[in-house]
């Protein structure tokens, strides 16, 4: 089953990029721009910021990472704008460029739960859980309320094995039967087929309209039954490769025996004829013997 963990996963998380889960994990993730305010004088920090975060929004990364780094020669002061940096940098992968980002942000305003909500779910996509969990659980306590926080929080700890905590939070941000989804969706990210099966199950027994729930169970079934579909051709594939070796083997066998079988016989035949020649050369040589020969006078 083990491909079929793979595929699940690729296939969850490709859903989860695309439409996000039910109040879930991983729809918090990073945080988004909101949509600015009417732009009115553009020589005004507010007013760039605006400008910057439209960008963002229309997906024109270059445009807002060049503003930003213009107003942050103007304004080394404000936190938000690398804030806003480290958040671009970090959906590119760019994550070196990102920390540092993040920590000049943090450093400028330390109590930015927002900030720390964002560095900590970046952390998570480095790989680096314990101090995504570090960041995170200081974004809380800063703010103890911020759903972004506890969703970003509760994300880690399902991916750190921590599964109870994980879904203690999930409860706090969205209710029981999307806390079990968010946590079968980490488990499909994990590739633990079985176990996410098991949370979306728990999710339709508490509230069986639960489309989110019902569309994963379709899924797994999908990717098992494709899966047990390629075992079978891989296993077909194999057998007659193992056939087709054992027929080569059987025939090269026949071929050596009939090659054995036919220089036997040529040298048989040899022999044969090299006592016939025997014989023959025994023969003449009597006749040619002085007992045997006739005298002439």
């Amino acid at each position: 089953m083990k491909n079929f963990a793979s595929c699940l996963a690729l296939s969850v998380l490709a859903a989860i990029a695309t439409t996000g889960c039910n109040n879930a994990a991983y729809q918090s993730g990073l945080a988004s721009p909101e949509a600015p305010e009417l732009i009115g004088d553009t020589d005004n920090l507010d007013s760039q910021l605006s400008i910057a975060r439209l960008q963002e929004n229309r997906g024109q990364l270059r445009g807002a990472t060049d503003r930003y780094q213009q107003m942050s020669a103007r304004h080394p002061e404000n936190a938000t704008i690398p804030h806003r940096l480290g958040i671009i940098e970090s959906k590119a992968g760019n994550h070196d460029a990102a920390n540092e980002h993040f920590r000049r942000s943090l450093e400028l305003d330390p109590n930015n739960a927002e900030v720390l909500a964002d560095w900590g779910y970046s952390l998570f996509l480095q790989g680096k859980l314990d101090e995504a969990e570090m960041a995170l659980r200081q974004g809380l306590e800063e703010a103890p309320n911020n759903a972004r926080v506890m969703n970003n929080l509760a994300i880690v700890l399902g991916h750190a094995g921590k599964t109870e905590q994980s879904l203690a939070l999930f409860r706090q941000v969205s209710g029981e039967a999307a806390a079990w989804v968010n946590l079968g969706y980490i488990h499909s990210s994990l590739g633990e087929g079985e176990k996410a099966a098991e949370c979306f199950g728990r999710a339709l027994s508490i509230d069986d309209q639960l489309e989110s729930a019902a569309n994963a169970l379709v899924q797994i079934a999908d990717m098992r039954q494709q899966a047990e579909q390629r075992a079978a051709r891989n296993s077909n594939i194999a057998s007659r490769k193992s056939t087709s070796r054992k027929t080569r083997t059987e025939v090269a066998n026949g071929v050596g025996q009939v090659v054995h079988a036919s220089r036997q016989a040529l040298s048989n035949e040899e022999v044969v004829v090299a006592h016939a020649a025997g014989q023959v050369r025994s023969v003449l040589k009597e006749s040619a013997s002085p007992a045997n020969s006739v005298e002439v006078r």
